[in-house]
């Protein structure tokens, strides 16, 4: 299948991201709310989980057949686990005890759905196998799209410059990461109307917010709450935008209704940090950037 991304380029720029020159030592030096602190962990968390999702992945047959997705999940997880190890860096760096246990507790407490999908994952594309790779690929551009948007609230509403490099630093990769999701899930669901509705309705039956399934509920929510202000804030409308691009996905609205159904609201004021400390551009202005720039600039 030919396709706008070029995998020969994301591979060669592939690697973990680049903390050489983070300054650890200034990290305490700009303080950060509990509520910062439990949403850095969140994403620690999340990163650190992509070893687990991978292990589902790679015994799907498009991970045998497709000849793009196997580098492509080689580069991904190698580059996902190097960004839940620098929020890990980050949290004791500022002073916070993670025990080295802890990605073995977050298994181990994964939730009933994680593990359903686990096994529907193989089931889906063993009985749809020329449709399942679209289904996956949205799904994965989905929760690619919300993590980058995520990190651009994590800086803004931080105010820390350490924390700002740092997710700046991996927005770069989590971006090629999207673009290659969108580019093949676009591609795929406008060649079918199988694809389509199988996409449309695993992404009713099971989708729900990045993270979710190896975090708690409660966690899930205070995240959507401290970065997105739930369904009071206007960043998850922007995200929706975004993936309704999608052929036969024109009517995206998962997060709204997850925020609204759980009553998540605007988080306070007291949870955020100063103003950052230097220019960030917009969730809005950011969702309305042509996909091929933000392509080109990314791979």
């Amino acid at each position: 299948m030919a396709s706008r991304f070029d995998i020969e380029r994301f591979m060669e720029q592939s690697g973990a991201v680049d903390l050489h020159d983070i300054p650890w030592e200034d990290v305490p030096k700009y303080p950060l709310s509990d509520e910062a602190l439990r949403a850095v962990r969140y994403f620690m968390t999340t990163e650190s989980a992509t070893f687990y999702y991978l292990r589902s992945l790679i015994q799907t047959k498009p991970a045998m057949s497709e000849p793009e997705f196997a580098p492509f999940l080689c580069a991904w997880a190698f580059e996902e686990e190097f960004h839940g190890r620098a929020f890990l860096k980050f949290m004791r760096a500022y002073g916070v005890k993670v025990d080295d246990t802890y990605r073995s507790e977050m298994y181990s407490h994964r939730t009933g759905s994680e593990r359903t999908d686990e096994v529907g994952q193989f089931l889906l594309s063993m009985a749809f196998p020329e449709a399942w790779p679209a289904a996956h690929m949205a799904w994965g551009a989905i929760q690619e799209w919300t993590t980058y948007i995520a990190y651009n609230q994590l800086i803004e509403r931080t105010g820390h410059p350490v924390l700002e490099t740092i997710c700046r630093r991996i927005m770069k990769q989590e971006l090629r990461h999207f673009s290659f999701y969108f580019h093949q899930a676009e591609e795929r669901l406008r060649e079918s109307k199988v694809a389509q509705v199988l996409t449309a309705n695993t992404l009713k039956v099971g989708w729900t917010p990045v993270g979710d399934g190896m975090s708690s509920k409660s966690d899930v929510a205070h995240a959507l709450q401290f970065l997105f202000d739930g369904a009071d804030g206007t960043v998850i409308a922007t995200i929706e935008k975004r993936i309704r691009q999608l052929p036969g996905l024109e009517w995206f609205d998962l997060l709204s209704k997850y925020v609204a159904k759980n009553d998540i609201p605007a988080a306070p004021k007291s949870w955020f940090g100063p103003a950052r400390v230097t220019g960030t551009a917009s969730s809005a202005s950011l969702i309305d950037v042509p996909l091929a720039l933000m392509t080109n600039a990314a791979v």
